[in-house]
């Protein structure tokens, strides 16, 4: 048996309320990049022990082996709905994934306004400790803007932003400044591809050529792995990567930390024995 040995490339600590700075430049890369929340994972044995990777998923409802309802309500607003429950109003684009509130201020607020008010609403905790802060996040490239991202099924578009939203106008030093919250819904609708498709191969973690005709031997990451498959398009990678999970997991948001390791061998993210798994051959 080979030993797959992985090896720590570089360790970021995860975003945390109490660095605002290094949240600050977190929320600017999340705006280009895709939303990252994942695990860590150190050991040369077969098995690693994964310290941090505490993995609490929720398997989001699926209808007709399609999430495409929580896209709808009661998890959002309706397709053709211009305002919240409460008459703000609101702007829907990428298919209702993405809604944005503009809240039309006398003045345009500094960087250290945004960021004073950024930790003054994650001091309230709840939600409100995951609100980002950044440019070009909602419709206005050149206004100011709070976002917050959930997952598909288990986010209610409506509630949350009417939370942040009166949170923001219950601040007692905020003056009347012009920006736009934005609320994003991440996760998958359905498998990434299907079985009949024959390119619907593992996905390898970081580089490395799949065999179709080679054996495949579960182990590394295993903490790291979950979710019940039929074909490897059923898995996914999770979160920045380092997860391998069933697709209905939705996000799968980790709180944990974001780690790249390499192996002496390349590793797989696909279905082994019905659960999504990482691998070898």
């Amino acid at each position: 048996m080979n030993v797959i040995e992985p090896q720590i490339q570089h360790a970021e600590p995860f975003m945390s309320p109490s660095h605002s700075i290094r949240l600050a430049l977190y929320a600017l890369l999340a705006m280009s990049l895709c939303a990252c929340t994942m695990g860590a994972r150190v050991g040369t044995s077969r098995r690693p022990e994964l310290p941090g990777s505490a993995v609490h998923f929720t398997r989001p409802p699926v209808v007709d082996g399609s999430r495409r309802a929580c896209l709808a309500p009661p998890y959002t607003p309706a397709a053709d709905a211009t305002a919240l429950s409460n008459g703000t109003p609101v702007h829907r684009d990428q298919e209702g994934r993405r809604w944005t509130v503009s809240l039309a201020g006398d003045a345009t607020p500094t960087s250290e306004q945004m960021m004073a008010l950024l930790e003054r609403l994650r001091a309230r905790g709840g939600i409100l400790q995951w609100v980002s802060y950044g440019l070009y996040c909602g419709t206005d490239s050149n206004t100011a803007c709070l976002s917050y991202s959930g997952d598909l099924c288990t986010t209610n578009v409506d509630e949350v932003a009417l939370l942040i939203l009166a949170a923001i106008a219950d601040d007692p030093v905020l003056p009347n400044l012009q920006l736009e919250l934005a609320l994003s819904l991440s996760g998958a609708l359905g498998p990434r591809c299907e079985a009949s498709d024959p390119r619907c191969v593992p996905t390898p973690y970081q580089g490395g050529t799949y065999d179709p005709e080679g054996d495949r031997e579960a182990g590394p990451l295993a903490t790291h792995s979950a979710g019940a498959c039929r074909q490897d398009g059923d898995c996914v990678q999770a979160g920045c990567g380092n997860h391998c999970l069933s697709w209905e997991y939705g996000g799968a948001h980790a709180a944990a930390t974001c780690e790249g390791y390499s192996f002496t061998e390349p590793i797989f993210c696909g279905c082994v024995e019905r659960a999504c798994a990482w691998f070898s051959q």
